[in-house]
């Protein structure tokens, strides 16, 4: 076997079986005396340990070997789990971790690994020292599954599909899902066999479970990769029964596989070019009017229709695969500051495009930590104003209308606006005459690069780096960022996101004889207005709108364009959050699918453009950026 074709996959699976353990620790530390978590810790440490094993990952093996050791003495010793073990297994999950990247990368295992090593015998020896003392020299010490009598239970066989990588980490899998149902036994050949190269995926055992046989093969199924699973009834459950049988595709239902993210961007650049050439297509049609070419731009603009659809879905992927490893994030922090934190997540079924979830992570990263660091308060702080020792943090997703909203909230000390002003002031942000600070203004300030509230620079926060950062990177995928806060009841950030970022629905504009798209996430309406009906709040032109006063921008001066602007002209609506803005502009184009480039503007352009698309006619539009007009 070639390992290197086969380290991407196992990368992935051993990913999801960290984030799995780190899950299960967290669950441990709040129920000490819970065994359901150390199992589970057990059956993912075992299965990155055979997968490695089997790609020949020795030090990622041999550090899993010696974590399962520690694991197995504390399953089989039962009682409630000790702070510093706990604190030892965070931080060989961790070092396993780093231990996998360099495995993958060809690199060197990282150091530590060799004193972490001993760490762990130190700790598995003197729970074993223990357990010897307090078992009587009459006590037999309880067998593993593997040696339960080889005629007890249903008889299960299984064959691994041929074409499966990783066969032994496959059997490993299905051994350890069996366990959870009851105890096996009867391992033909023995689990050891697995981890050899010569494992053709090919075993059979026993299983002494109270659950039925269609729950024992829904759990075996579930496991992925399997040819088959024959299942066959043992001598106290009815002997002779005719064996049931699952087999591969027919009986798996939905089936999953794994697809290179490269693949999908290559797709949804080839769909987006299609919807170009289709614009063409239509226009070439209207210009002929030939009934023949009318049907098949119908019938190609369905076909194209479906498959954007298929391959946009494709890529959509549930928030739980970024948001599941912030509880540990938000652990260890809180732990550092001395604070005590409980963490919420909500939404973690709401789905993103995949390429708009990764770039989201460092945000929400940014925006935890100082929840935790500058929100919170410590225990001793909280009590001494009335609230509860523990803080509280929550990450949420919802969709509204065509956003997907995700907030960070937390019940904190909140911002000192009085605090900000004045260091603004200092350093020039803000005029001398100004006297308070809108949530909105107040965003802008503490987005500047380099500005903190932070007394000191910590390992955790206070450099100014962090909403800046946030700001950032989601403008550079349409986004936008709100903030509420409130002195002694805590701050929220929210970020209202696109779906998808390729392909978005735009309101096409016209100035003068320019073009430009404005992504309808943020459109809440258009309307008409004549030149007379215009006032002015605060020095700044705005309508009137159902008893709403409603800020204008002229994107004709944003632009610089000479002449004269009609007498009528349509205004644009844009809504994000709680804020109203009017965009005026000389005409309406219609509303078209557009496909989304990326472009650097050129120095000395206007700040509000986020990206280029191509109309059907060929012509090159410019795409607004909404927050940036507001």
């Amino acid at each position: 076997m070639d390992p290197a074709k086969y380290a991407e996959m196992f990368l992935e699976e051993s990913r999801e079986h960290l984030t799995q353990i780190n899950q299960q620790l967290l669950a441990w530390e709040r129920d000490p005396a819970a065994a359901e978590p150390v199992a589970a810790i057990f059956r993912s440490v075992h299965n990155i340990k055979g997968m490695a094993a089997t790609m020949g990952y020795q030090a990622v093996a041999t550090l899993a070997h010696r974590v399962e050791n520690l694991l197995d003495l504390l399953r089989r010793r039962g009682g409630a789990a000790e702070n510093e073990t706990l604190d030892l297994l965070f931080r060989s999950t961790d070092l396993l971790e780093h231990a996998i990247d360099a495995e993958v990368g060809a690199k060197k295992p990282p150091g530590g690994v060799n004193r972490l090593i001993e760490e762990l015998d130190g700790v598995a020896q003197g729970l074993e020292a223990k357990r010897s003392k307090r078992r009587p020299t009459a006590e037999r010490p309880s067998l593993p599954a593997i040696e339960t009598p080889a005629d007890e239970g249903r008889l299960i066989k299984v064959v691994v599909r041929p074409d499966a990588p990783l066969k032994g980490a496959r059997a490993l899998l299905l051994l350890r899902s069996a366990e959870a149902l009851g105890t096996v036994g009867g391992m033909q050949p023995a689990a050891s066999a697995f981890e050899g190269d010569e494992f053709d995926g090919v075993f059979q055992f026993r299983l002494v479970s109270d659950a039925d046989d269609k729950r024992i093969l829904d759990v075996l199924r579930a496991v992925g990769e399997i040819h088959s699973v024959d299942l066959v009834a043992g001598p106290d459950e009815g002997g002779e029964a005719a064996p049931e049988s699952a087999e591969g595709p027919a009986s798996l239902g939905t089936r999953h596989i794994r697809v290179d993210l490269r693949r999908l961007d290559r797709l949804m650049n080839s769909i987006g070019e299609l919807l170009i050439a289709r614009g063409r297509l239509v226009e070439l049609s209207n210009q002929r009017a030939d009934p023949d070419l009318e049907d098949l731009v119908i019938r190609v603009s369905h076909l194209t229709a479906n498959l954007q659809s298929d391959i946009i879905q494709a890529r959509m992927t549930p928030g739980w695969q970024v948001f599941d490893r912030f509880p540990r994030l938000v652990r260890d922090v809180s732990r550092r500051l001395g604070k005590r934190v409980e963490f919420e997540i909500e939404g973690k079924e709401i789905e993103l495009d995949r390429s708009i979830l990764d770039e989201l992570g460092d945000p929400l990263v940014h925006l935890l930590r100082n929840a935790v660091d500058h929100g919170l308060e410590t225990p001793a702080e909280r009590e001494a104003a009335g609230k509860p020792p523990v803080g509280r943090v929550v990450l949420s997703a919802v969709r509204e209308r065509s956003t997907v909203v995700i907030r960070v909230e937390d019940d904190g000390r909140g911002i000192d606006r009085n605090a900000v002003l004045a260091d603004a002031k200092a350093k020039g942000i803000v005029d001398e005459e100004a006297e308070v600070l809108t949530d909105d203004v107040l965003l802008r300030v503490l987005a500047r690069p380099g500005f903190s509230t932070a007394q000191a620079v910590s390992d955790v926060s206070g450099r100014g780096v962090g909403i800046d950062v946030v700001m950032t990177r989601l403008r550079s995928f349409g986004g936008s960022v709100e903030l509420r806060t409130a002195v002694g009841q805590g701050t929220s950030f929210t970020l209202r996101l696109p779906p998808t970022l390729a392909i978005v629905p735009a309101l096409l504009a016209h100035v003068g004889a320019e073009r430009y798209a404005l992504p309808l996430t943020h459109v809440e309406e258009t309307v008409d207005f004549d030149q007379q009906v215009v006032t002015t709040v605060d020095g700044t032109d705005a309508i009137v709108l159902r008893n709403e006063v409603v800020p204008l921008v002229r994107l004709r001066n944003l632009v610089a364009l000479s002449g004269t602007a009609p007498r009528r002209q349509p205004v644009i609506i844009l809504q994000i959050g709680d804020r109203r803005t009017g965009v005026v502009v000389d005409q309406l184009g219609g509303q078209r699918e557009i496909v989304v480039k990326t472009f650097d503007a050129p120095r000395g352009t206007v700040p509000i453009f986020s990206g280029v698309t191509i109309l059907g006619d060929g012509a090159v539009v410019f795409i607004l950026d909404a927050a940036r007009l507001m």
